[in-house]
């Protein structure tokens, strides 16, 4: 009967170890993703990219060009031709919205074939833009005029227009009547509640410089947002209160938050996508890198597949101007789409 005790203390430990080994597996395990790379015609290179999978389609913004592609199969089916300089995208009412930064207007299109429809003119070099479930708006924000459109996409129509002091970067929403947009001179996040229209307030967003890309995890109610230091600061959405600061790679551009994996990953300039656990809502964990071609700086993901979407050229580097930032040109014929999924 003595030995009881003894066994039984044996198996407990045995089982901790196994808990331990557990552990210590999943922090040193590495996520394993492959690219493959799709062609696309045209010149230059390209900017944000929307999945749309109650279509069942991905748009690519190019340039001049809008690529419209079956989600499933990625073969294109449809183009938005004759654009200045396409941003983003979001579809609405039946009805395709792209940005043109170039020609300072929102281009409305068919989804389906790509063609022109209408087209508004609103704020000066409009970038992001989103369709806000909670309101039925279409949110524009306008770098150079610092402020934000809202469209009404029923009738393809700016019914308002919200200043917001700053020139916005990316933005987001969570679904729920709460928009968010990086304001990168100013070094914060302002606050938009969608249903009334209206900045209701903004988070200083202290060691952060430049933020650009924003990510949000709508469950948790965290951002996050890119800085050009190299480090991402995380939110608590309710309050703009930063819970955590985690390292970055260079010019980091777009970010997206997988539920699925309760993952982060941030996509920048430099080649090298950085993949961030998200232990808690305030713990974040470095898990790897991911080596991508240069320019792969902005994502969207298909989250009923995971599939993750970039896209990028063969870059040309022109000489350096002072007082001018340094970017690349695309070698000609080599726009690609790159698709990035886990092994």
């Amino acid at each position: 009967m003595k030995k009881l005790p003894f066994l039984l203390a044996t198996v407990i430990a045995s089982l901790a170890l196994v808990g331990i080994a557990d552990t210590m597996d999943q922090k040193v395990r590495k996520v394993q993703f492959k690219t493959e790379r799709l062609p696309l015609p045209g010149e230059g290179r390209g900017d944000y990219l929307l999945v749309d999978e109650a279509s069942n389609r991905l748009f690519v913004t190019h340039t001049t060009t809008v690529h419209v592609l079956d989600l499933k199969t990625l073969g294109v089916i449809g183009q938005v031709t004759k654009l200045n300089k396409a941003a983003g995208v979001a579809v609405a009412s039946g009805k395709g919205f792209v940005t043109d930064a170039g020609g300072n207007q929102i281009v409305v299109f068919d989804p389906a074939s790509g063609a022109t429809i209408k087209t508004i003119r609103g704020g000066q070099k409009p970038d992001s833009i989103f369709f806000d479930q909670a309101s039925g708006m279409v949110f524009v924000f306008n770098g150079e005029s610092r402020d934000v459109s809202v469209v009404d996409p029923r009738k393809a129509e700016i019914v308002k227009t919200i200043a917001v002091g700053e020139a916005p970067e990316a933005a987001r929403n969570d679904g729920k009547g709460r928009a968010y947009v990086n304001l990168g001179d100013e070094g914060a996040i302002a606050v938009i509640d969608t249903r009334k229209g209206e900045l209701i307030g903004k988070y200083a967003l202290t060691g952060c410089e430049s933020p650009a890309a924003l990510g949000v995890d709508a469950v948790h109610g965290r951002l996050f947002s890119s800085c050009e230091n190299k480090v991402m600061k995380v939110l608590e959405a309710a309050t703009g209160r930063i819970v955590a600061t985690v390292p970055v790679g260079e010019d980091p551009d777009g970010i997206i938050y997988d539920a699925v994996h309760r993952r982060v990953i941030v996509s920048g300039r430099d080649g090298a996508w950085t993949i961030i656990d998200q232990i808690s809502p305030d713990v974040y964990r470095v898990n790897s890198t991911y080596a991508i071609d240069p320019y792969s700086k902005t994502i969207a993901q298909d989250t009923r597949t995971g599939r993750i979407f970039s896209s990028t050229a063969d870059l040309i580097w022109p000489p350096i101007v002072p007082g001018k930032k340094h970017l690349p040109d695309a070698k000609s014929g080599t726009f690609r789409l790159m698709v990035i999924s886990e092994r």
